[in-house]
């Protein structure tokens, strides 16, 4: 009798092992899923911006956005996403296309310009955020004197890291425009930290001597930036 007891038990309960068994299969593909999608997503925009980036050499300027501090008048604004330029620091060997946003999507993709402040090739403090766990990664290696270069419509800025500093996530006045000409990366800290990281990575980078000086001749012209030491 208790033989079949349990026989009829164990027969009962198999439907539900076997749910079970291919639910917790399912899951565990979707982890392994999610990681692969987002890394070929973000080489596909990699990809896809370089070419247009190649193909278009001269043309108006695009311009990122995020926040709305105190910053520069524009008479446009590009589309979430849209292709600005590109950034590279090449002692940390980081290449990456400059997309319009800062919104999780967007930066899952690449890094982005944060809205309200200077676009490439303009005279303000122009701001980049990325992920930490994901394009800024290598960020943590940045050092004083490392060179930063943003390209767009076939011109080059070149600016060097002035300082590296920890800030707490409200102290957005490090993006105001009255900090440039300059370029401000921003990312979350620490690196290693599990679940939303309670403070701000901050990298400011200066100018060299040739972007400045092209970059205070462009805010005289109409329509430059109004950025200033």
């Amino acid at each position: 009798m208790k033989i079949r007891i349990r026989s009829e038990a164990a027969r009962s309960f198999s439907p539900v092992l076997r749910a079970l068994h291919w639910a917790t299969l399912a899951v565990g593909g979707a982890l392994l899923a999610w990681p692969a999608f987002v890394t070929v997503e973000s080489s596909y925009a990699q990809w896809s911006g370089q070419r247009m980036l190649a193909s278009t050499s001269s043309g108006t300027q695009e311009q990122i956005l995020i926040r709305k501090p105190k910053a520069a008048r524009r008479s446009a604004t590009p589309a979430k996403g849209a292709v600005l330029g590109s950034f590279e620091i090449p002692r940390l060997k980081l290449s990456y296309v400059l997309l319009e946003g800062t919104d999780n999507r967007t930066l899952d993709k690449s890094i982005g310009h944060v809205e309200g402040t200077a676009g490439v090739g303009e005279s303000g403090n122009v701001g980049i955020a990325g992920h930490r766990n994901t394009h800024f990664r290598k960020l943590e290696w940045i050092r004083r004197g490392d060179t930063i270069v943003l390209k767009s419509a076939g011109a080059e800025y070149r600016y060097q890291v002035e300082w590296i500093r920890l800030f707490n996530p409200t102290d957005l006045e490090v993006l105001d425009p009255e900090h440039g000409p300059s370029v401000t990366l921003v990312t979350c800290f620490p690196f290693e930290y599990v679940g939303s990281a309670p403070l701000r990575y901050i990298v400011r980078a200066l100018p060299d001597g040739e972007t400045k000086s092209r970059l205070h001749g462009s805010s005289a012209q109409p329509g430059g930036g109004e950025g200033a030491e």
